[in-house]
């Protein structure tokens, strides 16, 4: 059963979703409910997901932060400065396109090796130029001048795109009808072909790239023939050819979307490209900004069922009339630039980009991300060493252009810088494990870092999951087979689970280690879980086959001791052996038993006798003590077994304090019920005794044995010689002096005792003293000390005046005393010892 428990997570391990962030696939195996395989991945992947993120912090805690890649973050502090600047544009959002494009070359200039770009340009600039000093040729439109402005530092600025997999494709809108074309030029390479159609999709017309032999001929959309004569001259084309457009030329019909993906797209040896997601719609830059000089790369991040980003996809596929392209991701097509390569090969899980760097990737295109901080950074820089805020660019480009010293020294020479806007949309804020708002264009960064350095994480194969799943399994069925004779005993079983946690902390420490120092994710979840599964199902499983030993042994003891000693002897059955150990002891008894049942029906007597001993076994069992015996009207109790404690003498006083309280509480409803009140007086001793199951063939008790018993029922009985009701041994005022407030009563010698006892009443919890009660045990001391002290008279005056204010009965004791030895002083030998002849333990208590 423990090894088919551990198959079954095992199953669930080896099936997981193939791909990071990504849906199970139309093809998945067919022969097991997908709805319930589903429900229970995603249960156990949850559980997964925390304990690597868990590792992946304890990774960060033994990194350093990347400086590779600097965030340059258009932030809330840069907005608030820009609001309320007064040079043109600059107050306005989104930017003019020209700053952003003299932000670019700006950081180009101050040693940026490239400038990763990760802002939206999907539409045309609503702006216009704003100063003319920022542009390199003159007043010329928004997209126009940033155009000029990525060209002045060929490939050193990279765009961004981003991309949605989910739905149905959206297709571009149509067209207005172009019933005319015009010939713009032919050319004898695609790619040169390609240039001129971006030229007239800038100017929003459709483009047609037809073949003309050895030759490619591009051709423009035109209204009429006034229209294409114009297009013509607008494009350089003195005398164009212009002509009805066929329909044919539609199959021939470039869009933007196609020649983004002509610049964008990448080739790579080795990869299943039907494996990688399938893209569904692009958001790319507008036509204007499309060029050979700039990068493309898309910044989407998907997230993992629970919202959190863990993976980047580098690779993604996008279909053009039935032909797929494969498009890279931001910081991949940085590398690409950086190792001045593009060739990309997939091998054995990772991703070569050249022969200068590599990074590990599924076949879904996903690399999983290495984060180098345990947690995100203050400001936008994330797990990355540095963010700078936008502005501080900025103004560096308003100095420059006005031909002043730039006022920032911003420290980016060798270095790649991800512009980015962390303000505003809640959008650009992603959780991640590292925390729960992480700037995008910093986890941009941190990917980019990996790939530099060669880095990542690698998830185990699902074969290795699955052995390891087993494999746990069954060690969690051998620890519990061969560990179950600890059961027998408290002890033994806390051991029994501690070897089961010992062997979880173990798999896990390993887990970690492995991550931390091969950048291996193996699976953590369905093993654990696939251990304790297997052996609680042992457990339960040995359980019932020593059900009918533990039914005798609770079904033996069980007429004869406390449900609880029943149970603690089924699981160990030494507690059975007499022992010997330090305990508190207590016995009590109704005052005036005798006297208060005469007159009383034997049912009503039985039934307030019955209450009163429910009362005080449930104060015993509150305090974790063990009611021993009942004898008549007596109750004897004692606490440290056969649950071992150090704090038994507390344990004691507090089960003495609590019963008189019950009794208080329940003293008018006894008295309207019955016509009684009761009171009781106990007594409590601690020292050591012998503990075990003993008597003869036909009746055995687990009961105590010692002197501590005798000293305890001789405490309780002179109680009525002081008027008291608790009285304890000097060894339990001792132990518990730390909570309890004790006084001392007297110094007796017992008959048949040569040691004398220091007998000491319990007064009340630490705490808990009134100013009053005080104000006596002050008064009790001071006179006790001047009794000891032989000055019998002033002795005599302080107890009469605490037995006439405070009604104290130990005074009133200690009066008579001191009377007679005014009269006729104690030998010159009197040590203060008190003889108690008569007063002795019962025969049954003891």
């Amino acid at each position: 059963m423990a090894i088919l428990f551990g198959c079954v997570l095992g199953l669930l391990v080896y099936l997981r979703a193939p791909g990071l962030a990504e849906p199970r696939r139309e093809d998945s195996p067919t022969w097991v409910p997908l709805g319930a395989l589903d429900t229970a991945q995603a249960w156990l992947e949850g559980y997964e997901r925390a304990t690597y993120d868990w590792r992946v912090r304890e990774l960060g805690e033994r990194s350093e932060r990347p400086d590779e890649a600097v965030v340059v973050a258009i932030d809330d502090e840069t907005l608030a400065e820009a609001r309320q600047d007064d040079r043109p544009g600059v107050a306005m959002q989104p930017w003019p396109r020209q700053l952003v494009g003299g932000m670019v070359h700006r950081l180009v200039e101050e040693g940026a090796l490239l400038v990763l770009v990760d802002l939206p340009f999907p539409e045309l600039s609503p702006s216009a130029c704003v100063d003319p000093k920022l542009s390199p040729q003159g007043p010329t439109g928004d997209d126009a001048a940033f155009r000029a402005l990525l060209e002045r530092e060929p490939g050193r600025a990279l765009l961004a795109f981003s991309w949605e997999s989910q739905g149905p494709r959206v297709l571009p809108p149509a067209s207005r009808l172009w019933p005319y074309r015009v010939k713009l030029g032919a050319y004898a390479t695609p790619a040169e072909a390609f240039t001129r159609a971006q030229a007239v999709l800038a100017v929003q017309r459709p483009a047609f790239i037809i073949p003309a032999g050895n030759q490619v001929e591009v051709w423009g959309g035109a209204t009429d023939e006034a229209d294409g004569r114009a297009l013509g001259a607008r494009l350089g084309v003195g005398s164009a050819a212009i002509e009805e457009r066929r329909a044919v030329d539609d199959t021939h019909r470039v869009g933007p979307t196609d020649l983004f993906v002509s610049l964008a797209e990448v080739q790579v040896e080795g990869l299943d490209a039907s494996k990688l997601v399938e893209v569904r719609h692009l958001q790319h830059p507008v036509a204007p900004l499309l060029g050979g000089g700039t990068g493309y790369g898309a910044v989407t991040l998907p997230a993992d069922p629970d919202g959190v980003v863990r993976a980047i996809p580098h690779l993604v596929s996008f279909n053009v009339r039935g032909q797929r392209h494969i498009l890279p991701s931001l910081p991949l097509a940085a590398a690409m630039r950086l190792a001045e390569t593009r060739k990309l090969r997939y091998a054995d899980g990772r991703l070569y980009i050249g022969d200068a760097h590599s990074v590990p990737m599924d076949a879904s295109g996903f690399s999983l991300l290495r984060w180098d901080a345990p947690t995100a950074g203050r400001g936008s820089r994330g797990s990355l060493a540095r963010s700078i805020r936008a502005w501080n660019v900025l103004l560096n480009v308003f100095d420059v252009a006005d031909e002043r010293p730039a006022r920032f020294d911003n420290d980016l020479e060798g270095r790649s810088v991800v512009l980015t806007l962390t303000a505003g949309e809640a959008g650009h804020l992603r959780p991640t494990p590292i925390g729960p708002e992480t700037p995008g264009g910093a986890i941009l960064g941190q990917a980019l870092a990996n790939i530099l350095r060669s880095d990542g994480i690698t998830r185990a194969t699902p074969d290795l999951d699955l052995v390891l799943t087993v494999g746990l399994a069954f060690s969690g069925a051998f620890l519990a087979l061969s560990l179950s004779f600890l059961l027998r005993s408290v002890r033994g079983a806390v051991l029994y689970v501690g070897m089961l946690v010992a062997a979880g902390a173990g798999y896990a420490a390993a887990a970690a280690y492995v991550f931390v120092e091969q950048r291996l994710w193996i699976a953590m979840a369905g093993p654990l879980m696939a251990m304790v599964g297997a052996f609680v199902v042992t457990i339960l499983y040995a359980f019932s086959t020593e059900r009918q030993i533990r039914d005798f042994v609770h079904n033996a003891l069980g007429r004869y001791v406390s449900p609880e000693v029943a149970r603690l002897v089924a699981r160990d059955l030494s507690l059975m052996r007499p022992e010997r150990r330090k305990m508190s002891v207590y016995l009590c008894d109704i005052e005036g038993f005798t006297r208060l049942s005469e007159g009383m029906s034997p049912e009503q007597l039985v039934g307030l006798f019955n209450e009163y001993l429910t009362e005080m076994a449930a104060v015993v069992r509150s305090t974790a003590g063990q009611v021993d015996k009942y004898i008549g009207d007596s109750v004897m109790a004692f606490w440290g077994a056969p649950v071992r404690t150090d704090r038994h003498a507390h344990l004691a006083c507090e089960a003495a304090l609590k019963l008189r309280a019950v009794l208080a509480d329940k003293q008018d409803a006894w008295e309207k019920k019955y016509g009684r009140r009761l009171g009781f007086r106990a007594g409590i001793d601690t020292g050591e005794v012998v503990v075990g199951d003993m008597g003869s063939e036909l009746k055995s008790n687990y009961t105590v044995l010692g002197d501590a018993v005798g000293l305890a029922a001789r405490l309780e009985s002179v109680n009525k010689v002081y008027g008291t009701y608790v009285l304890v041994g000097d060894e339990t005022a001792r132990l518990a002096s730390d909570g309890y407030v004790f006084r001392v009563v007297d110094h007796v010698r017992f008959k048949g005792r040569a040691q004398p006892v220091r007998v000491h009443e319990l007064v009340a919890r630490r705490g808990e003293l009134t100013p009053r009660m005080q104000e006596q045990l002050a008064l009790h001391e001071q006179a006790l000390t001047a009794y000891h002290q032989r000055r019998f008279a002033e002795a005599h005056a302080l107890f009469e005046r605490a037995s006439m204010d405070f009604q104290d009965t130990v005074a009133a004791v200690y009066v008579a005393r001191c009377a007679r030895f005014i009269v006729q002083p104690p030998p010159a030998e009197w040590d203060g010892v008190h003889g108690l002849e008569d007063a002795g333990p019962t025969a049954a208590a003891a």
